[in-house]
């Protein structure tokens, strides 16, 4: 009987698992409750196996309906960085000029339809404030992007996966921070010759260089602890 009863169960676990996948459903189950703290501390470095939008504003309830969070309340790094990598997102404290939200919830599948609806938000945020962008790292299938928008309008993105060795989108022209790069692109005209998949000039986007980026066109979230140009205030969170 207990050797049905567990059998049973990973059947069950199994059916979820595949629901899930078939569904779009990538971010962990975290069954625990996480308590949200609102006493004020100092920031907390994350960027990988995660997304992050970084906007040239402090106006987090503003950046919040943008993107459309539920159940918002005050958090502080920690409870706030929590909630981002078990599905949820946080709006930090503003940092420079900068204030990021972060969560894989961001771009849920890493489709091209995410990929576009991520677009779409940052010309919404960047007609508001100037200037958006993403970024966006997981190691497991190799997903890497970063996106800009100014004034409302795209200026550049480019977003790979390294599993399937295949862009998901490329458009725009490349930034200085890409300069010198030889950005494998499978989108264009090239990529349709055999010859070019097997160059040895090209290169691959990976987490790194998409932090190298991040600090040149905004705030490196891996350094975070390393600045003084952050305000004593509180962050928010939300799903």
């Amino acid at each position: 009987m207990k050797i049905l009863i567990i059998t049973g169960i990973i059947a069950l676990i199994m059916i979820l698992v595949w629901y899930a996948k078939k569904n779009g459903v990538t971010s962990e189950f975290k069954p625990e409750t996480i308590k949200i703290e609102t006493e004020k501390d100092s920031p907390i470095d994350f960027g990988y196996k995660t997304v992050w939008i970084a906007v040239k504003t402090n106006n987090k309830q503003r950046i919040s309906e943008i993107l459309k969070l539920k159940n918002i309340q005050p958090s502080n790094w920690k409870s706030g960085i929590e909630t981002a990598y078990n599905n949820g997102v946080f709006i930090t404290p503003q940092v420079g000029q900068w204030t990021l939200a972060v969560g894989m919830k961001l771009v849920n599948n890493g489709n091209l339809e995410s990929i576009n609806q991520l677009e779409k938000t940052l010309n919404k945020l960047s007609s508001e404030f100037g200037e958006a962008q993403s970024f966006g790292t997981h190691r497991v299938v190799e997903y890497h992007h970063w996106m800009k928008s100014v004034d409302g309008e795209t200026k550049r993105i480019y977003s790979y996966i390294g599993e399937s060795g295949e862009n998901i989108k490329v458009y725009g022209d490349i930034t200085e921070s890409e300069n010198g790069l030889n950005l494998f692109n499978s989108l264009s005209k090239e990529a349709e010759s055999d010859e070019y998949w097997e160059r040895e000039d090209l290169d691959y986007a990976d987490e790194e260089l998409v932090m190298k980026i991040a600090e040149n066109w905004s705030v490196n979230p891996t350094k975070l602890t390393e600045r003084k140009d952050f305000k004593n205030e509180l962050g928010l969170t939300g799903n």
